[in-house]
Parts: C-alpha cells; sequence; structure tokens
C-alpha cells in the first residue's frame, strides 16, 4: 500500500532580492522598515536552504 507522507518545518534560507529604479522615497521607508524590506521577499528569491530546524514533523495519511 502506498501512502502519503508530509514533512513539515522551519528553515533558515538564502535569498536575494534586486530592485532597480527606486526612487529616494522608496530608498529611505527601505532604509527606515524592517517590515518594508522583509515584505519585499517573495519566493522567487529564495537561493537555497541554509539549514532545517531540528524539529521536522511528520504526518502520514492512508
Amino acid at each position: 500500500m502506498k501512502r502519503t507522507v508530509v514533512l513539515t518545518g522551519k528553515a533558515v534560507v538564502n535569498f536575494r532580492k534586486v530592485i532597480e529604479n527606486v526612487d529616494d522615497d522608496e530608498v529611505e521607508e527601505l532604509l527606515t522598515s524592517n517590515d518594508h524590506r522583509e515584505s519585499q521577499i517573495d519566493d522567487d528569491d529564495l537561493l537555497d536552504i541554509e539549514w532545517i530546524h531540528d524539529d521536522v514533523d511528520i504526518k502520514v495519511t492512508p
């Protein structure tokens, strides 16, 4: 019998985002707001997994 296994957890990933032609107001907002910087990163910016947190949960379904 074949089953489905789902592994979930947290990982630290490396990312790189290049934003071109940014006006001065946007640069100032990026400099002053970590939340704004974080909101700029999306799945396409992720490069590789640095490490996986110790706790990886597993769920097995029939």
